[in-house]
């Protein structure tokens, strides 16, 4: 499977209990053997199939993308994208938030992954704080994940705390200083997104 040119669209999927969770149409800003770098554009809709675990976003009403957009980092094989964010009016760079997923499968139309729901938050300022761990641990007590599976998004949590504590985290800050092209149009679900197969 061929890698996407800057620029293209890509479907950022989740797929839990092999079945479609959620679908954001995602722009790509760079593709290649060692990094997927694709960016969510304010307003994106997101698309939700049903799902016997609803998306906590759907619940929630969330039928779009706000804000300043979120530009994610993806390497081969690691069990967490690096997502970058911007605040206020002037766009300040905040930091970075490692979301923990399963590592992304490329698909013809984009990439297949599973949020973890525990998380990092490394602010420009400095320090770390997880994020959303007792909500993480319940769902692997209420099944979204299996003992195995809850194991080891544990001990990816452990690598990533250790990286940060040896100042040993790969990505270049230059990331950082990321500005989207403003004359990109607001990608859409193609149609018949909710019947896209899995691979």
């Amino acid at each position: 499977m061929g890698f996407f040119a800057p620029g293209d669209v890509a479907l950022r999927r989740e797929v839990l209990h092999g079945k479609p969770w959620s679908v954001t149409p995602t722009r790509v800003i760079e593709d290649g053997p060692e990094l997927l770098a694709v960016f969510t554009v304010p307003g994106a809709r997101f698309g939700f199939p049903d799902h016997p675990f609803p998306h906590p976003w759907r619940t929630a009403g969330n039928t779009h993308w706000r804000g300043h957009g979120k530009l994610q980092l993806h390497r081969p094989g690691d069990a967490y994208s690096v997502d970058l964010y911007w605040q206020g009016e002037q766009r300040r760079f905040a930091g970075w938030y490692l979301n923990l997923q399963d590592p992304f499968r490329r698909t013809p139309f984009g990439f297949d992954t599973l949020d973890h729901e525990l998380d990092y938050w490394l602010p420009v300022e400095g320090g770390l704080e997880d994020k959303d761990r007792v909500e993480f641990e319940e769902q692997v007590a209420h099944g979204k994940y299996t003992a195995a599976q809850g194991a080891a998004i544990r001990r990816t949590g452990a690598e990533i705390e250790a990286m940060v504590a040896a100042g040993t985290t790969w990505w270049d800050p230059a990331w950082s200083e990321f500005e989207p092209d403003p004359d990109w149009p607001v990608p859409e679900l193609p149609t018949g997104w909710h019947d896209y197969p899995l691979p």
